[in-house]
């Protein structure tokens, strides 16, 4: 019954692997280690074992795992930022760093949950943005003219007072510059004067 078991842990124990190396006195004196045996028969075998580890416990691959996921996330990050563009999960301070100030913000907060729509209107496209307590949760891309603009008229009926509307509320958000907001109190003069 105990031999079994004894077998058993000496195949174990040399299973992993060991190197036998020499170290010898040259003949001039110097030490010297090597894999054969000393010359003279004289000198000191020593057993040298792997310094790898023979495996990695689970709990040290999950956090190499841990640190290599959250490496991609920096670079996908430090790329989103770079591109100009917003990623969910990307925290209010760094939307604001990739896509620059915002052209509309819609913000609420329900049962203490903080969220809001950030928009970011640029020449040929849209970005709505919903964050939810300081971090974006979701986004919206919309390719084509921002949602705020008036689309012009060379020709067809005049706007609607709803259309009108819009643009008012378009032009009066805190966030847009002082340069567009002349602007686009401009095209609504344009829009109001149609047809008179």
């Amino acid at each position: 019954m105990f031999k079994p078991a004894i077998l058993l842990t000496a195949v174990m124990l040399s299973a992993t692997p060991a190197w036998a190396i020499n170290k010898c006195t040259g003949h001039d004196g110097k030490v010297v280690f090597q894999d054969a045996p000393c010359a003279d028969g004289k000198g000191e075998r020593l057993n040298i074992r792997s310094t790898s580890a023979p495996a990695a416990s689970a709990g040290a691959t999950g956090d190499a795992q841990a640190r290599l996921e959250k490496m991609k996330r920096d670079n996908e990050m430090a790329e989103a930022i770079r591109t100009r563009k917003p990623l969910v999960g990307m925290t209010l301070a760094q939307l604001q760093e990739a896509m620059g100030p915002a052209t509309k913000v819609n913000a609420n907060n329900y049962n203490g949950t903080q969220s809001e729509q950030v928009i970011y209107e640029r020449p040929q496209e849209t970005w709505l943005v919903y964050t939810r307590n300081g971090v974006v949760d979701s986004i919206q891309h919309r390719p084509g003219a921002p949602i705020g603009s008036t689309p012009s008229r060379a020709t067809g009926p005049c706007p609607t007072q709803h259309e009108i509307n819009n643009a008012i509320t378009s032009a009066s958000s805190m966030t847009v510059s002082d340069a567009e907001r002349a602007e686009r109190w401009k095209t609504i003069r344009a829009m109001q004067a149609c047809g008179k």
